[in-house]
């Protein structure tokens, strides 16, 4: 499942929405298969959930109105089974790209309500939750908000200013 999950994220990021659709099948097709509880320790463990948020991530790199709805889809049953998960099985990083995958979802389908309460989740959750791989999306969506179809919108200019001052590394002190 992990596998074929990834190699979905890496074929819609290279352009190949073909070998994408059929690695999400191929993910799907093996959660059915499993025998059993889905109980595998430590990094070999793949939840529905994390499951869920790749395939989200997937659909939002291949494009178009039918998979960003595919997209929203996933990333919001990604958050409910995350946030319905004891402690112990929630990843706060996955809730995080899922909830970033959620925003640019809604803002590519034109919901900028929801984008902007959405990014407060994510921008709220601490820069201890903000991987690199985080940071690099914010900084794509601040990009993609920096698009003509919004200039001239105080909120969305204040929106990619938050995006930019949350993506912002502090410095560190020096040492003495």
């Amino acid at each position: 499942m992990r596998l074929a999950s990834l190699e979905a994220r890496a074929l819609a990021v290279a352009g190949n929405a073909d070998g994408a659709a059929v690695a999400l099948a191929n993910a799907e097709r093996a959660r059915d298969e499993i025998r059993g509880p889905d109980e595998m320790p430590g990094i070999f463990s793949f939840p529905t959930a994390k499951q869920l948020t790749y395939a989200g991530t997937t659909h939002l790199a291949i494009g178009g109105a039918g998979h960003v709805r595919q997209a929203i889809d996933c990333a919001e049953a990604a958050v409910g089974l995350y946030r319905g998960a004891p402690a112990d099985d929630r990843s706060t990083f996955d809730l995080v790209a899922a909830h970033l995958d959620l925003a640019r979802g809604y803002m590519l389908a034109g919901d900028m309500d929801a984008t902007e309460a959405l990014l407060a989740a994510v921008l709220g959750s601490g820069p201890e939750q903000l991987s690199a791989s985080i940071l690099t999306r914010l900084e794509a969506l601040a990009g993609e908000l920096g698009a003509a179809q919004y200039r001239g919108s105080s909120r969305i200019a204040h929106l990619r200013e938050r995006i930019t001052s949350a993506a912002t590394p502090v410095p560190l002190p020096a040492a003495e």
